[in-house]
């Protein structure tokens, strides 16, 4: 069983979520920024809440010198994630030019001082592309979409040949300074780790009682035995809920679940043959949201982040557009003045960066970004098909085999499942069409 104290799931609306049995000491996250930042006792150093993700809190670091963050995180996958995500980040720092936070030391046990995982990183500038996009020129707009073209392309030329995550190999790396004692101690992560693949760390191997469960979890030397082990689990969760739960409702939806994973499992050798050689991948970032880009006053990416639980992945899944491209297709430029007024509802209250709507209607905004992330779509590929024509190559030829993984993605989904069947229907009438695009509608 996987040592996982401060953690409990809990069953809401929408399914199991984490939540935190207790708070980080901010009195010990103070101890630990003094000894690796090196602060003397008698200056000042504050410590504050920042921000929270679903598996983390972060805290911010204010000193005289320098501000930096802490990122202290529940042990969903322990020791495997922050390990993974300090290696990642550098990883990307060493073989891209992508603005990733330093990393001043971690600690990937749960076992010593603060009482979990945590990551003492760089603060970095600016606010999210989201709450500087709407200001953002046109030009400034296409700028970034070609920096992170460059980047994909530089992920691009740096291959695996495993579906897993890069971890440190403490063994082989006989420059990095480990003290072997019990408890684990504080590892002060070293310059140019060799990337090593190991397992996957991603949310479907370690949701709720995922962890312990009995299932390969890699690393995959081809996309079967990784899709597999996947729709296992889905499989797993559903014959659960059908034997225990008396909701007719659930028992419904988990029953439909169960008969689209049995499908998927029957399609997939025809999509991904098995005993294949293994397979080529690349890292990649598969929440590369406007959340995720740090942009700033003069709108240019001053970093990238929220690493966690970024896998090396198969050039079908990997040569894909990054998230925040994605979105419905909308080929006609809206015209300001057809839209109403804003009503006078703050939609964003609450919110850390609240949007401008410049007093009109939320709609309005929402279609112009649809018409403009499709028009930057052209520009990302036109882009790419100059830096890397490969990279275009694996997109095109990919691309049922990333509408079959859509599938596998969302056959539990209760609001994409009945997609997912009409998909499955049309392909056993030899019909085909996208089911990515598909979703966005």
């Amino acid at each position: 069983m996987a040592k996982q104290d401060g953690l409990e799931w809990i069953m809401e609306t929408f399914g199991l979520e984490p939540r935190w049995t207790r708070d980080p000491d901010t009195a010990k996250i103070e101890q630990l920024a003094r000894k690796h930042l090196h602060i003397a006792p008698n200056s000042p150093c504050t410590i504050k809440f920042h921000a929270r993700g679903a598996f983390n809190k972060l805290y911010k670091i204010e000193t005289e010198t320098r501000n930096a963050l802490m990122r202290v995180t529940l042990p969903v996958d322990p020791h495997n994630k922050t390990n993974s995500e300090v290696a990642t980040i550098d990883f990307v720092r060493e073989f891209t030019d992508m603005l990733v936070p330093q990393i001043f030391a971690f600690d990937d046990s749960n076992e010593i001082e603060l009482g979990f995982e945590w990551i003492l990183m760089e603060l970095l500038p600016g606010g999210t592309l989201r709450s500087k996009w709407r200001k953002m020129s046109g030009d400034r707009k296409r700028d970034l979409v070609k920096q992170v073209v460059k980047y994909q392309a530089q992920l691009f030329r740096h291959r695996f040949e495993a579906v897993g995550n890069i971890f440190f190999d403490f063994e082989a790396q006989s420059t990095l300074d480990i003290v072997t004692s019990t408890p684990p101690v504080i590892k002060e992560p070293r310059e140019n780790p060799l990337p090593t693949i190991g397992q996957l760390v991603s949310m479907i191997f370690f949701w709720g009682n995922h962890i312990n469960q009995n299932v390969p979890r890699g690393p995959f030397t081809n996309s079967e035995d990784w899709i597999r082990a996947r729709l296992t689990l889905i499989l797993t969760d559903q014959e659960t809920i059908l034997s225990t739960s008396t909701d007719e409702d659930e028992i419904e939806d988990a029953q439909s679940a169960k008969d689209i994973a049995k499908r998927l499992l029957k399609m997939l050798p025809k999509i991904f043959p098995p005993d294949t050689p293994p397979e080529t991948t690349i890292l990649f970032h598969d929440d590369l949201s406007m959340q995720n880009i740090l942009v700033d006053d003069n709108e240019k990416i001053t970093g990238v982040i929220d690493w966690e639980c970024v896998s090396a992945l198969p050039l079908w899944r990997a040569c894909q557009l990054p998230q925040f491209l994605e979105g419905r297709e909308r080929n006609e430029e809206p015209k300001r003045e057809q839209y109403a007024l804003d009503d006078g509802k703050e939609e964003d209250e609450g919110e850390k960066e609240p949007l401008d709507n410049e007093s009109m209607n939320s709609l309005y905004w929402e279609h112009l970004m649809e018409y403009e992330l499709t028009q930057l779509r052209l520009l990302f590929r036109e882009e790419m098909r100059i830096v890397a024509p490969e990279w275009i190559q694996e997109m095109q030829s990919g691309a049922e085999k990333a509408d079959f993984e859509d599938a596998v993605r969302n056959c539990d989904n209760g609001w994409r499942s009945s997609t997912v069947v009409a998909w499955l229907d049309a392909r056993e009438k030899g019909e085909k069409w996208s089911l990515r695009k598909k979703m966005f509608e």
